[in-house]
């Protein structure tokens, strides 16, 4: 079953651009907007949106895709059978490989061929996979060298849009940390034009933007959240729409899974890993975004803040020994159920960290989230 499973995968790898219009409709190939990517609207959400659901197309990551919605994703086979059945389950990752047999003439193939083409495929995938681990790191790299070379906050747009547009005060944050910088001019690359084949073939318009750190559980840096500005910092830009959907004024690049953003210290003043090498720990409290995090953390300076930076963000967050347990706070979307659902089964992997773990939110007539009590209030 093993070989069958690695044949029927590269198989699928293999026609991968056929196989998207097939499984998502022939109006799947109108979102092939990116050249490394193609964005599907998820047949079984009602209301999906092409920007929430990406597939792909390249590296050691080819056929691989993440619903951002509902945390879900998988491997090529998965995609198969999620397509089919609605969720990925032993059965239907079966199905999806007898589906593939049948599309592709695998079923006719003899032993010895058969041996062949898995020996071939497996060869592939190492090849592939050494290649992708360097193609991420050198992301990695990219991010931490835009990150350093911004501009300290203080004096700059960044103050100017959490205090006009979100009444946030960032000096008067207790223990703000060094995760916030400042770009005058920062290139909004999904903006840049494209041509049919979905490859760049002009400049991107640029924006002031606040860029946040997201770093893993060694505090490294693997990744940057933007939040673009207009050009007076009054408010987020309003910036190239994302095909059919709204403007996205806040994006994060490259892999943001197992990364967030420490906003504060806590009352401490130490990062979290002096904080663990001292043993000092505190409770930590975690929000979506960032302007949420800094408005908890001004409402109350015993907390030690970060942002994850979206909804799915939370699926993979890490533990961390300075933290001696953690607020997950959640968005007013009750009647969104897909979010309700990632939220919950965030809060359950993290209550597996065999610490307290509290949800917490704010009442539905105060607003959606923290940031909305505060400027309310």
């Amino acid at each position: 079953m093993t070989s069958r499973f690695a044949i029927a995968k590269q198989v699928a790898l293999d026609h991968l651009e056929t196989l998207i219009p097939e499984l998502f409709g022939s109006g799947a190939a109108a979102r092939h907007k990116r050249g490394g990517l193609w964005n599907v609207v998820w047949p079984w959400r009602a209301r999906a949106k092409a920007s929430q659901t990406v597939i792909w197309l390249s590296g050691a990551r080819r056929g691989g895709w993440t619903d951002f919605v509902s945390g879900d994703k998988g491997d090529v086979i998965d995609l198969v059978a999620a397509v089919h059945s609605g969720a990925v389950t032993a059965q239907s990752r079966v199905d999806a490989v007898a589906w593939i047999e049948d599309r592709f003439g695998l079923s006719r193939l003899d032993d010895a061929t058969r041996e062949r083409m898995a020996a071939e495929a497996q060869a592939r995938r190492v090849a592939v996979e050494a290649a992708e681990e360097q193609r991420r790191e050198a992301m990695r790299a990219r991010a931490r060298k835009m990150f350093f070379s911004c501009q300290d906050w203080r004096g700059t747009l960044v103050e100017t849009y959490l205090r006009e547009a979100r009444g946030i005060e960032l000096r008067d944050v207790p223990n703000v940390g060094n995760a916030l910088r400042f770009h005058p001019s920062c290139e909004y690359w999904l903006g840049a034009p494209r041509d049919a084949d979905g490859k760049r073939c002009g400049e991107a318009p640029r924006f002031p933007a606040m860029i946040g750190a997201m770093v893993d559980r060694a505090g490294r840096i693997g990744a940057c959240h933007y939040t673009f500005l207009a050009p007076d910092g009054r408010d987020k830009a309003q910036s190239v729409p994302f095909g059919d959907d709204v403007a996205k004024a806040k994006m994060m690049f490259p892999e943001t899974q197992g990364l967030r953003i420490r906003l504060t210290l806590g009352p401490s003043g130490l990062g979290m890993e002096q904080a663990a090498e001292a043993g000092v720990s505190g409770i930590e409290g975690i929000t979506e975004g960032i302007e949420d995090g800094l408005s908890a953390a001004w409402a109350d300076g015993e907390l030690r803040m970060s942002a994850a930076g979206s909804l799915s963000g939370y699926l993979s967050l890490y533990d961390h020994a300075a933290a001696s347990g953690y607020l997950l706070f959640r968005d007013n979307d009750w009647d969104n159920p897909q979010a309700a659902a990632t939220f919950d089964k965030a809060l359950a992997r993290m209550r597996r960290f065999d610490k307290p773990v509290e949800p917490v939110a704010m009442p539905a007539s105060w607003g959606k989230d923290v940031n909305d009590v505060l400027r309310s209030e």
